[in-house]
């Protein structure tokens, strides 16, 4: 059977994702990135990135992306993972470095020295765009309406993103599909409102695209100003169509020095944690379908979708 049709099978049963005829033209981007890392306080404790995410005042996960790939705010809510001279970690995109060339990372204090000394100053980096792992507690998106939304103004952001948001519409009252502007701050604006009746704020339908081009729809979501609400939808793991069998995964990095794998379902959901390649452990893990992230002391990073 197609490793397609595997993903579809354990999507519908973990009953999270909505595939819609979209979802067939979901790719994985494995682009290498490479620039400069460098450091500021960050933002922790509150929305004051240009992404208007709300940061926990402990979360030192977290990046200002060069303006070039920041792109008009596209680039909020994705995660990255990057190394640096002295290690790596992911991080997720909460702000905008407008000095940063193409390729250049601005990390927050607390994530910087997990990469590079903090007297290192300026280093070199090497990273892509990953899917985000997510609370086990909140797997959906999310969205808030800002005050001023009313049924004539429209306003809100979507956060809680496994994959990164490229657009959303919402159902007219014809059944046509109406793009919502995004601003450079992440927020969706819409100035006339969303639909006709003007005697109430909501509920709306969304239609959620991804970077990779995965559409899920969510229906019928309540709207209070100043309130968040699960829209109880979530985009899937990008599917990789170099899927091979899990027996010729460890190949790949034999002599780069591994020093952790990771075994995760299609849903992002870490299901085990390895020190080397052992593929006889994973005989007891149910999905018919897993991906394995090989990381290596020499930088390089590899994820495989694998049919066990």
């Amino acid at each position: 059977m197609r490793v397609f049709e595997f993903l579809k099978r354990v999507a519908f049963f973990c009953g999270v994702i909505s595939f819609s005829a979209a979802t067939s033209q979901t790719f994985c981007d494995t682009t290498w990135y490479t620039g400069e890392g460098t450091q500021y306080g960050g933002v922790a404790g509150s929305n004051g990135g240009n992404c208007g995410i709300w940061v926990d005042e402990d979360d030192i996960y977290t990046c200002a992306l060069n303006h070039s790939q920041y792109d008009s705010s596209m680039a909020c809510g994705a995660c990255i993972h990057a190394y640096g001279p002295i290690g790596d970690i992911t991080i997720k995109v909460v702000d905008r470095c407008p000095e940063c060339k193409p390729g250049d990372i601005d990390f927050s204090t607390g994530s910087f020295v997990k990469v590079a000394t903090l007297e290192a100053g300026r280093v070199p980096i090497k990273w892509q765009f990953v899917p985000c792992p997510l609370a086990e507690e909140q797997k959906t998106i999310r969205v808030f309406y800002d005050a001023g939304t009313s049924p004539y103004y429209f306003k809100a952001m979507f956060s809680n993103l496994f994959v990164a948001l490229k657009t959303v519409e919402f159902l007219d009252d014809d059944g046509s599909w109406v793009n919502i502007h995004r601003e450079m701050y992440n927020y969706f604006v819409y100035p006339g409102g969303l639909g006709g009746d003007k005697t109430k704020v909501g509920p709306y339908s969304f239609r959620l695209t991804s970077w990779t081009g995965e559409q899920v729809v969510a229906e019928n979501i309540e709207a209070v100003p100043d309130k968040e609400f699960d829209l109880g939808v979530q985009f899937s793991q990008p599917y990789c169509d170099d899927a091979t069998q899990i027996t010729e995964v460890a190949n790949d990095v034999e002599a780069a020095g591994v020093y952790k794998v990771e075994v995760l379902d299609v849903q992002g959901r870490l299901l085990t944690t390895l020190s080397e390649w052992k593929p006889q452990l994973l005989s007891n893990l149910n999905p018919q379908v897993v991906i394995v992230r090989q990381y290596a002391t020499n930088g390089v990073f590899v994820q495989k979708w694998v049919v066990k």
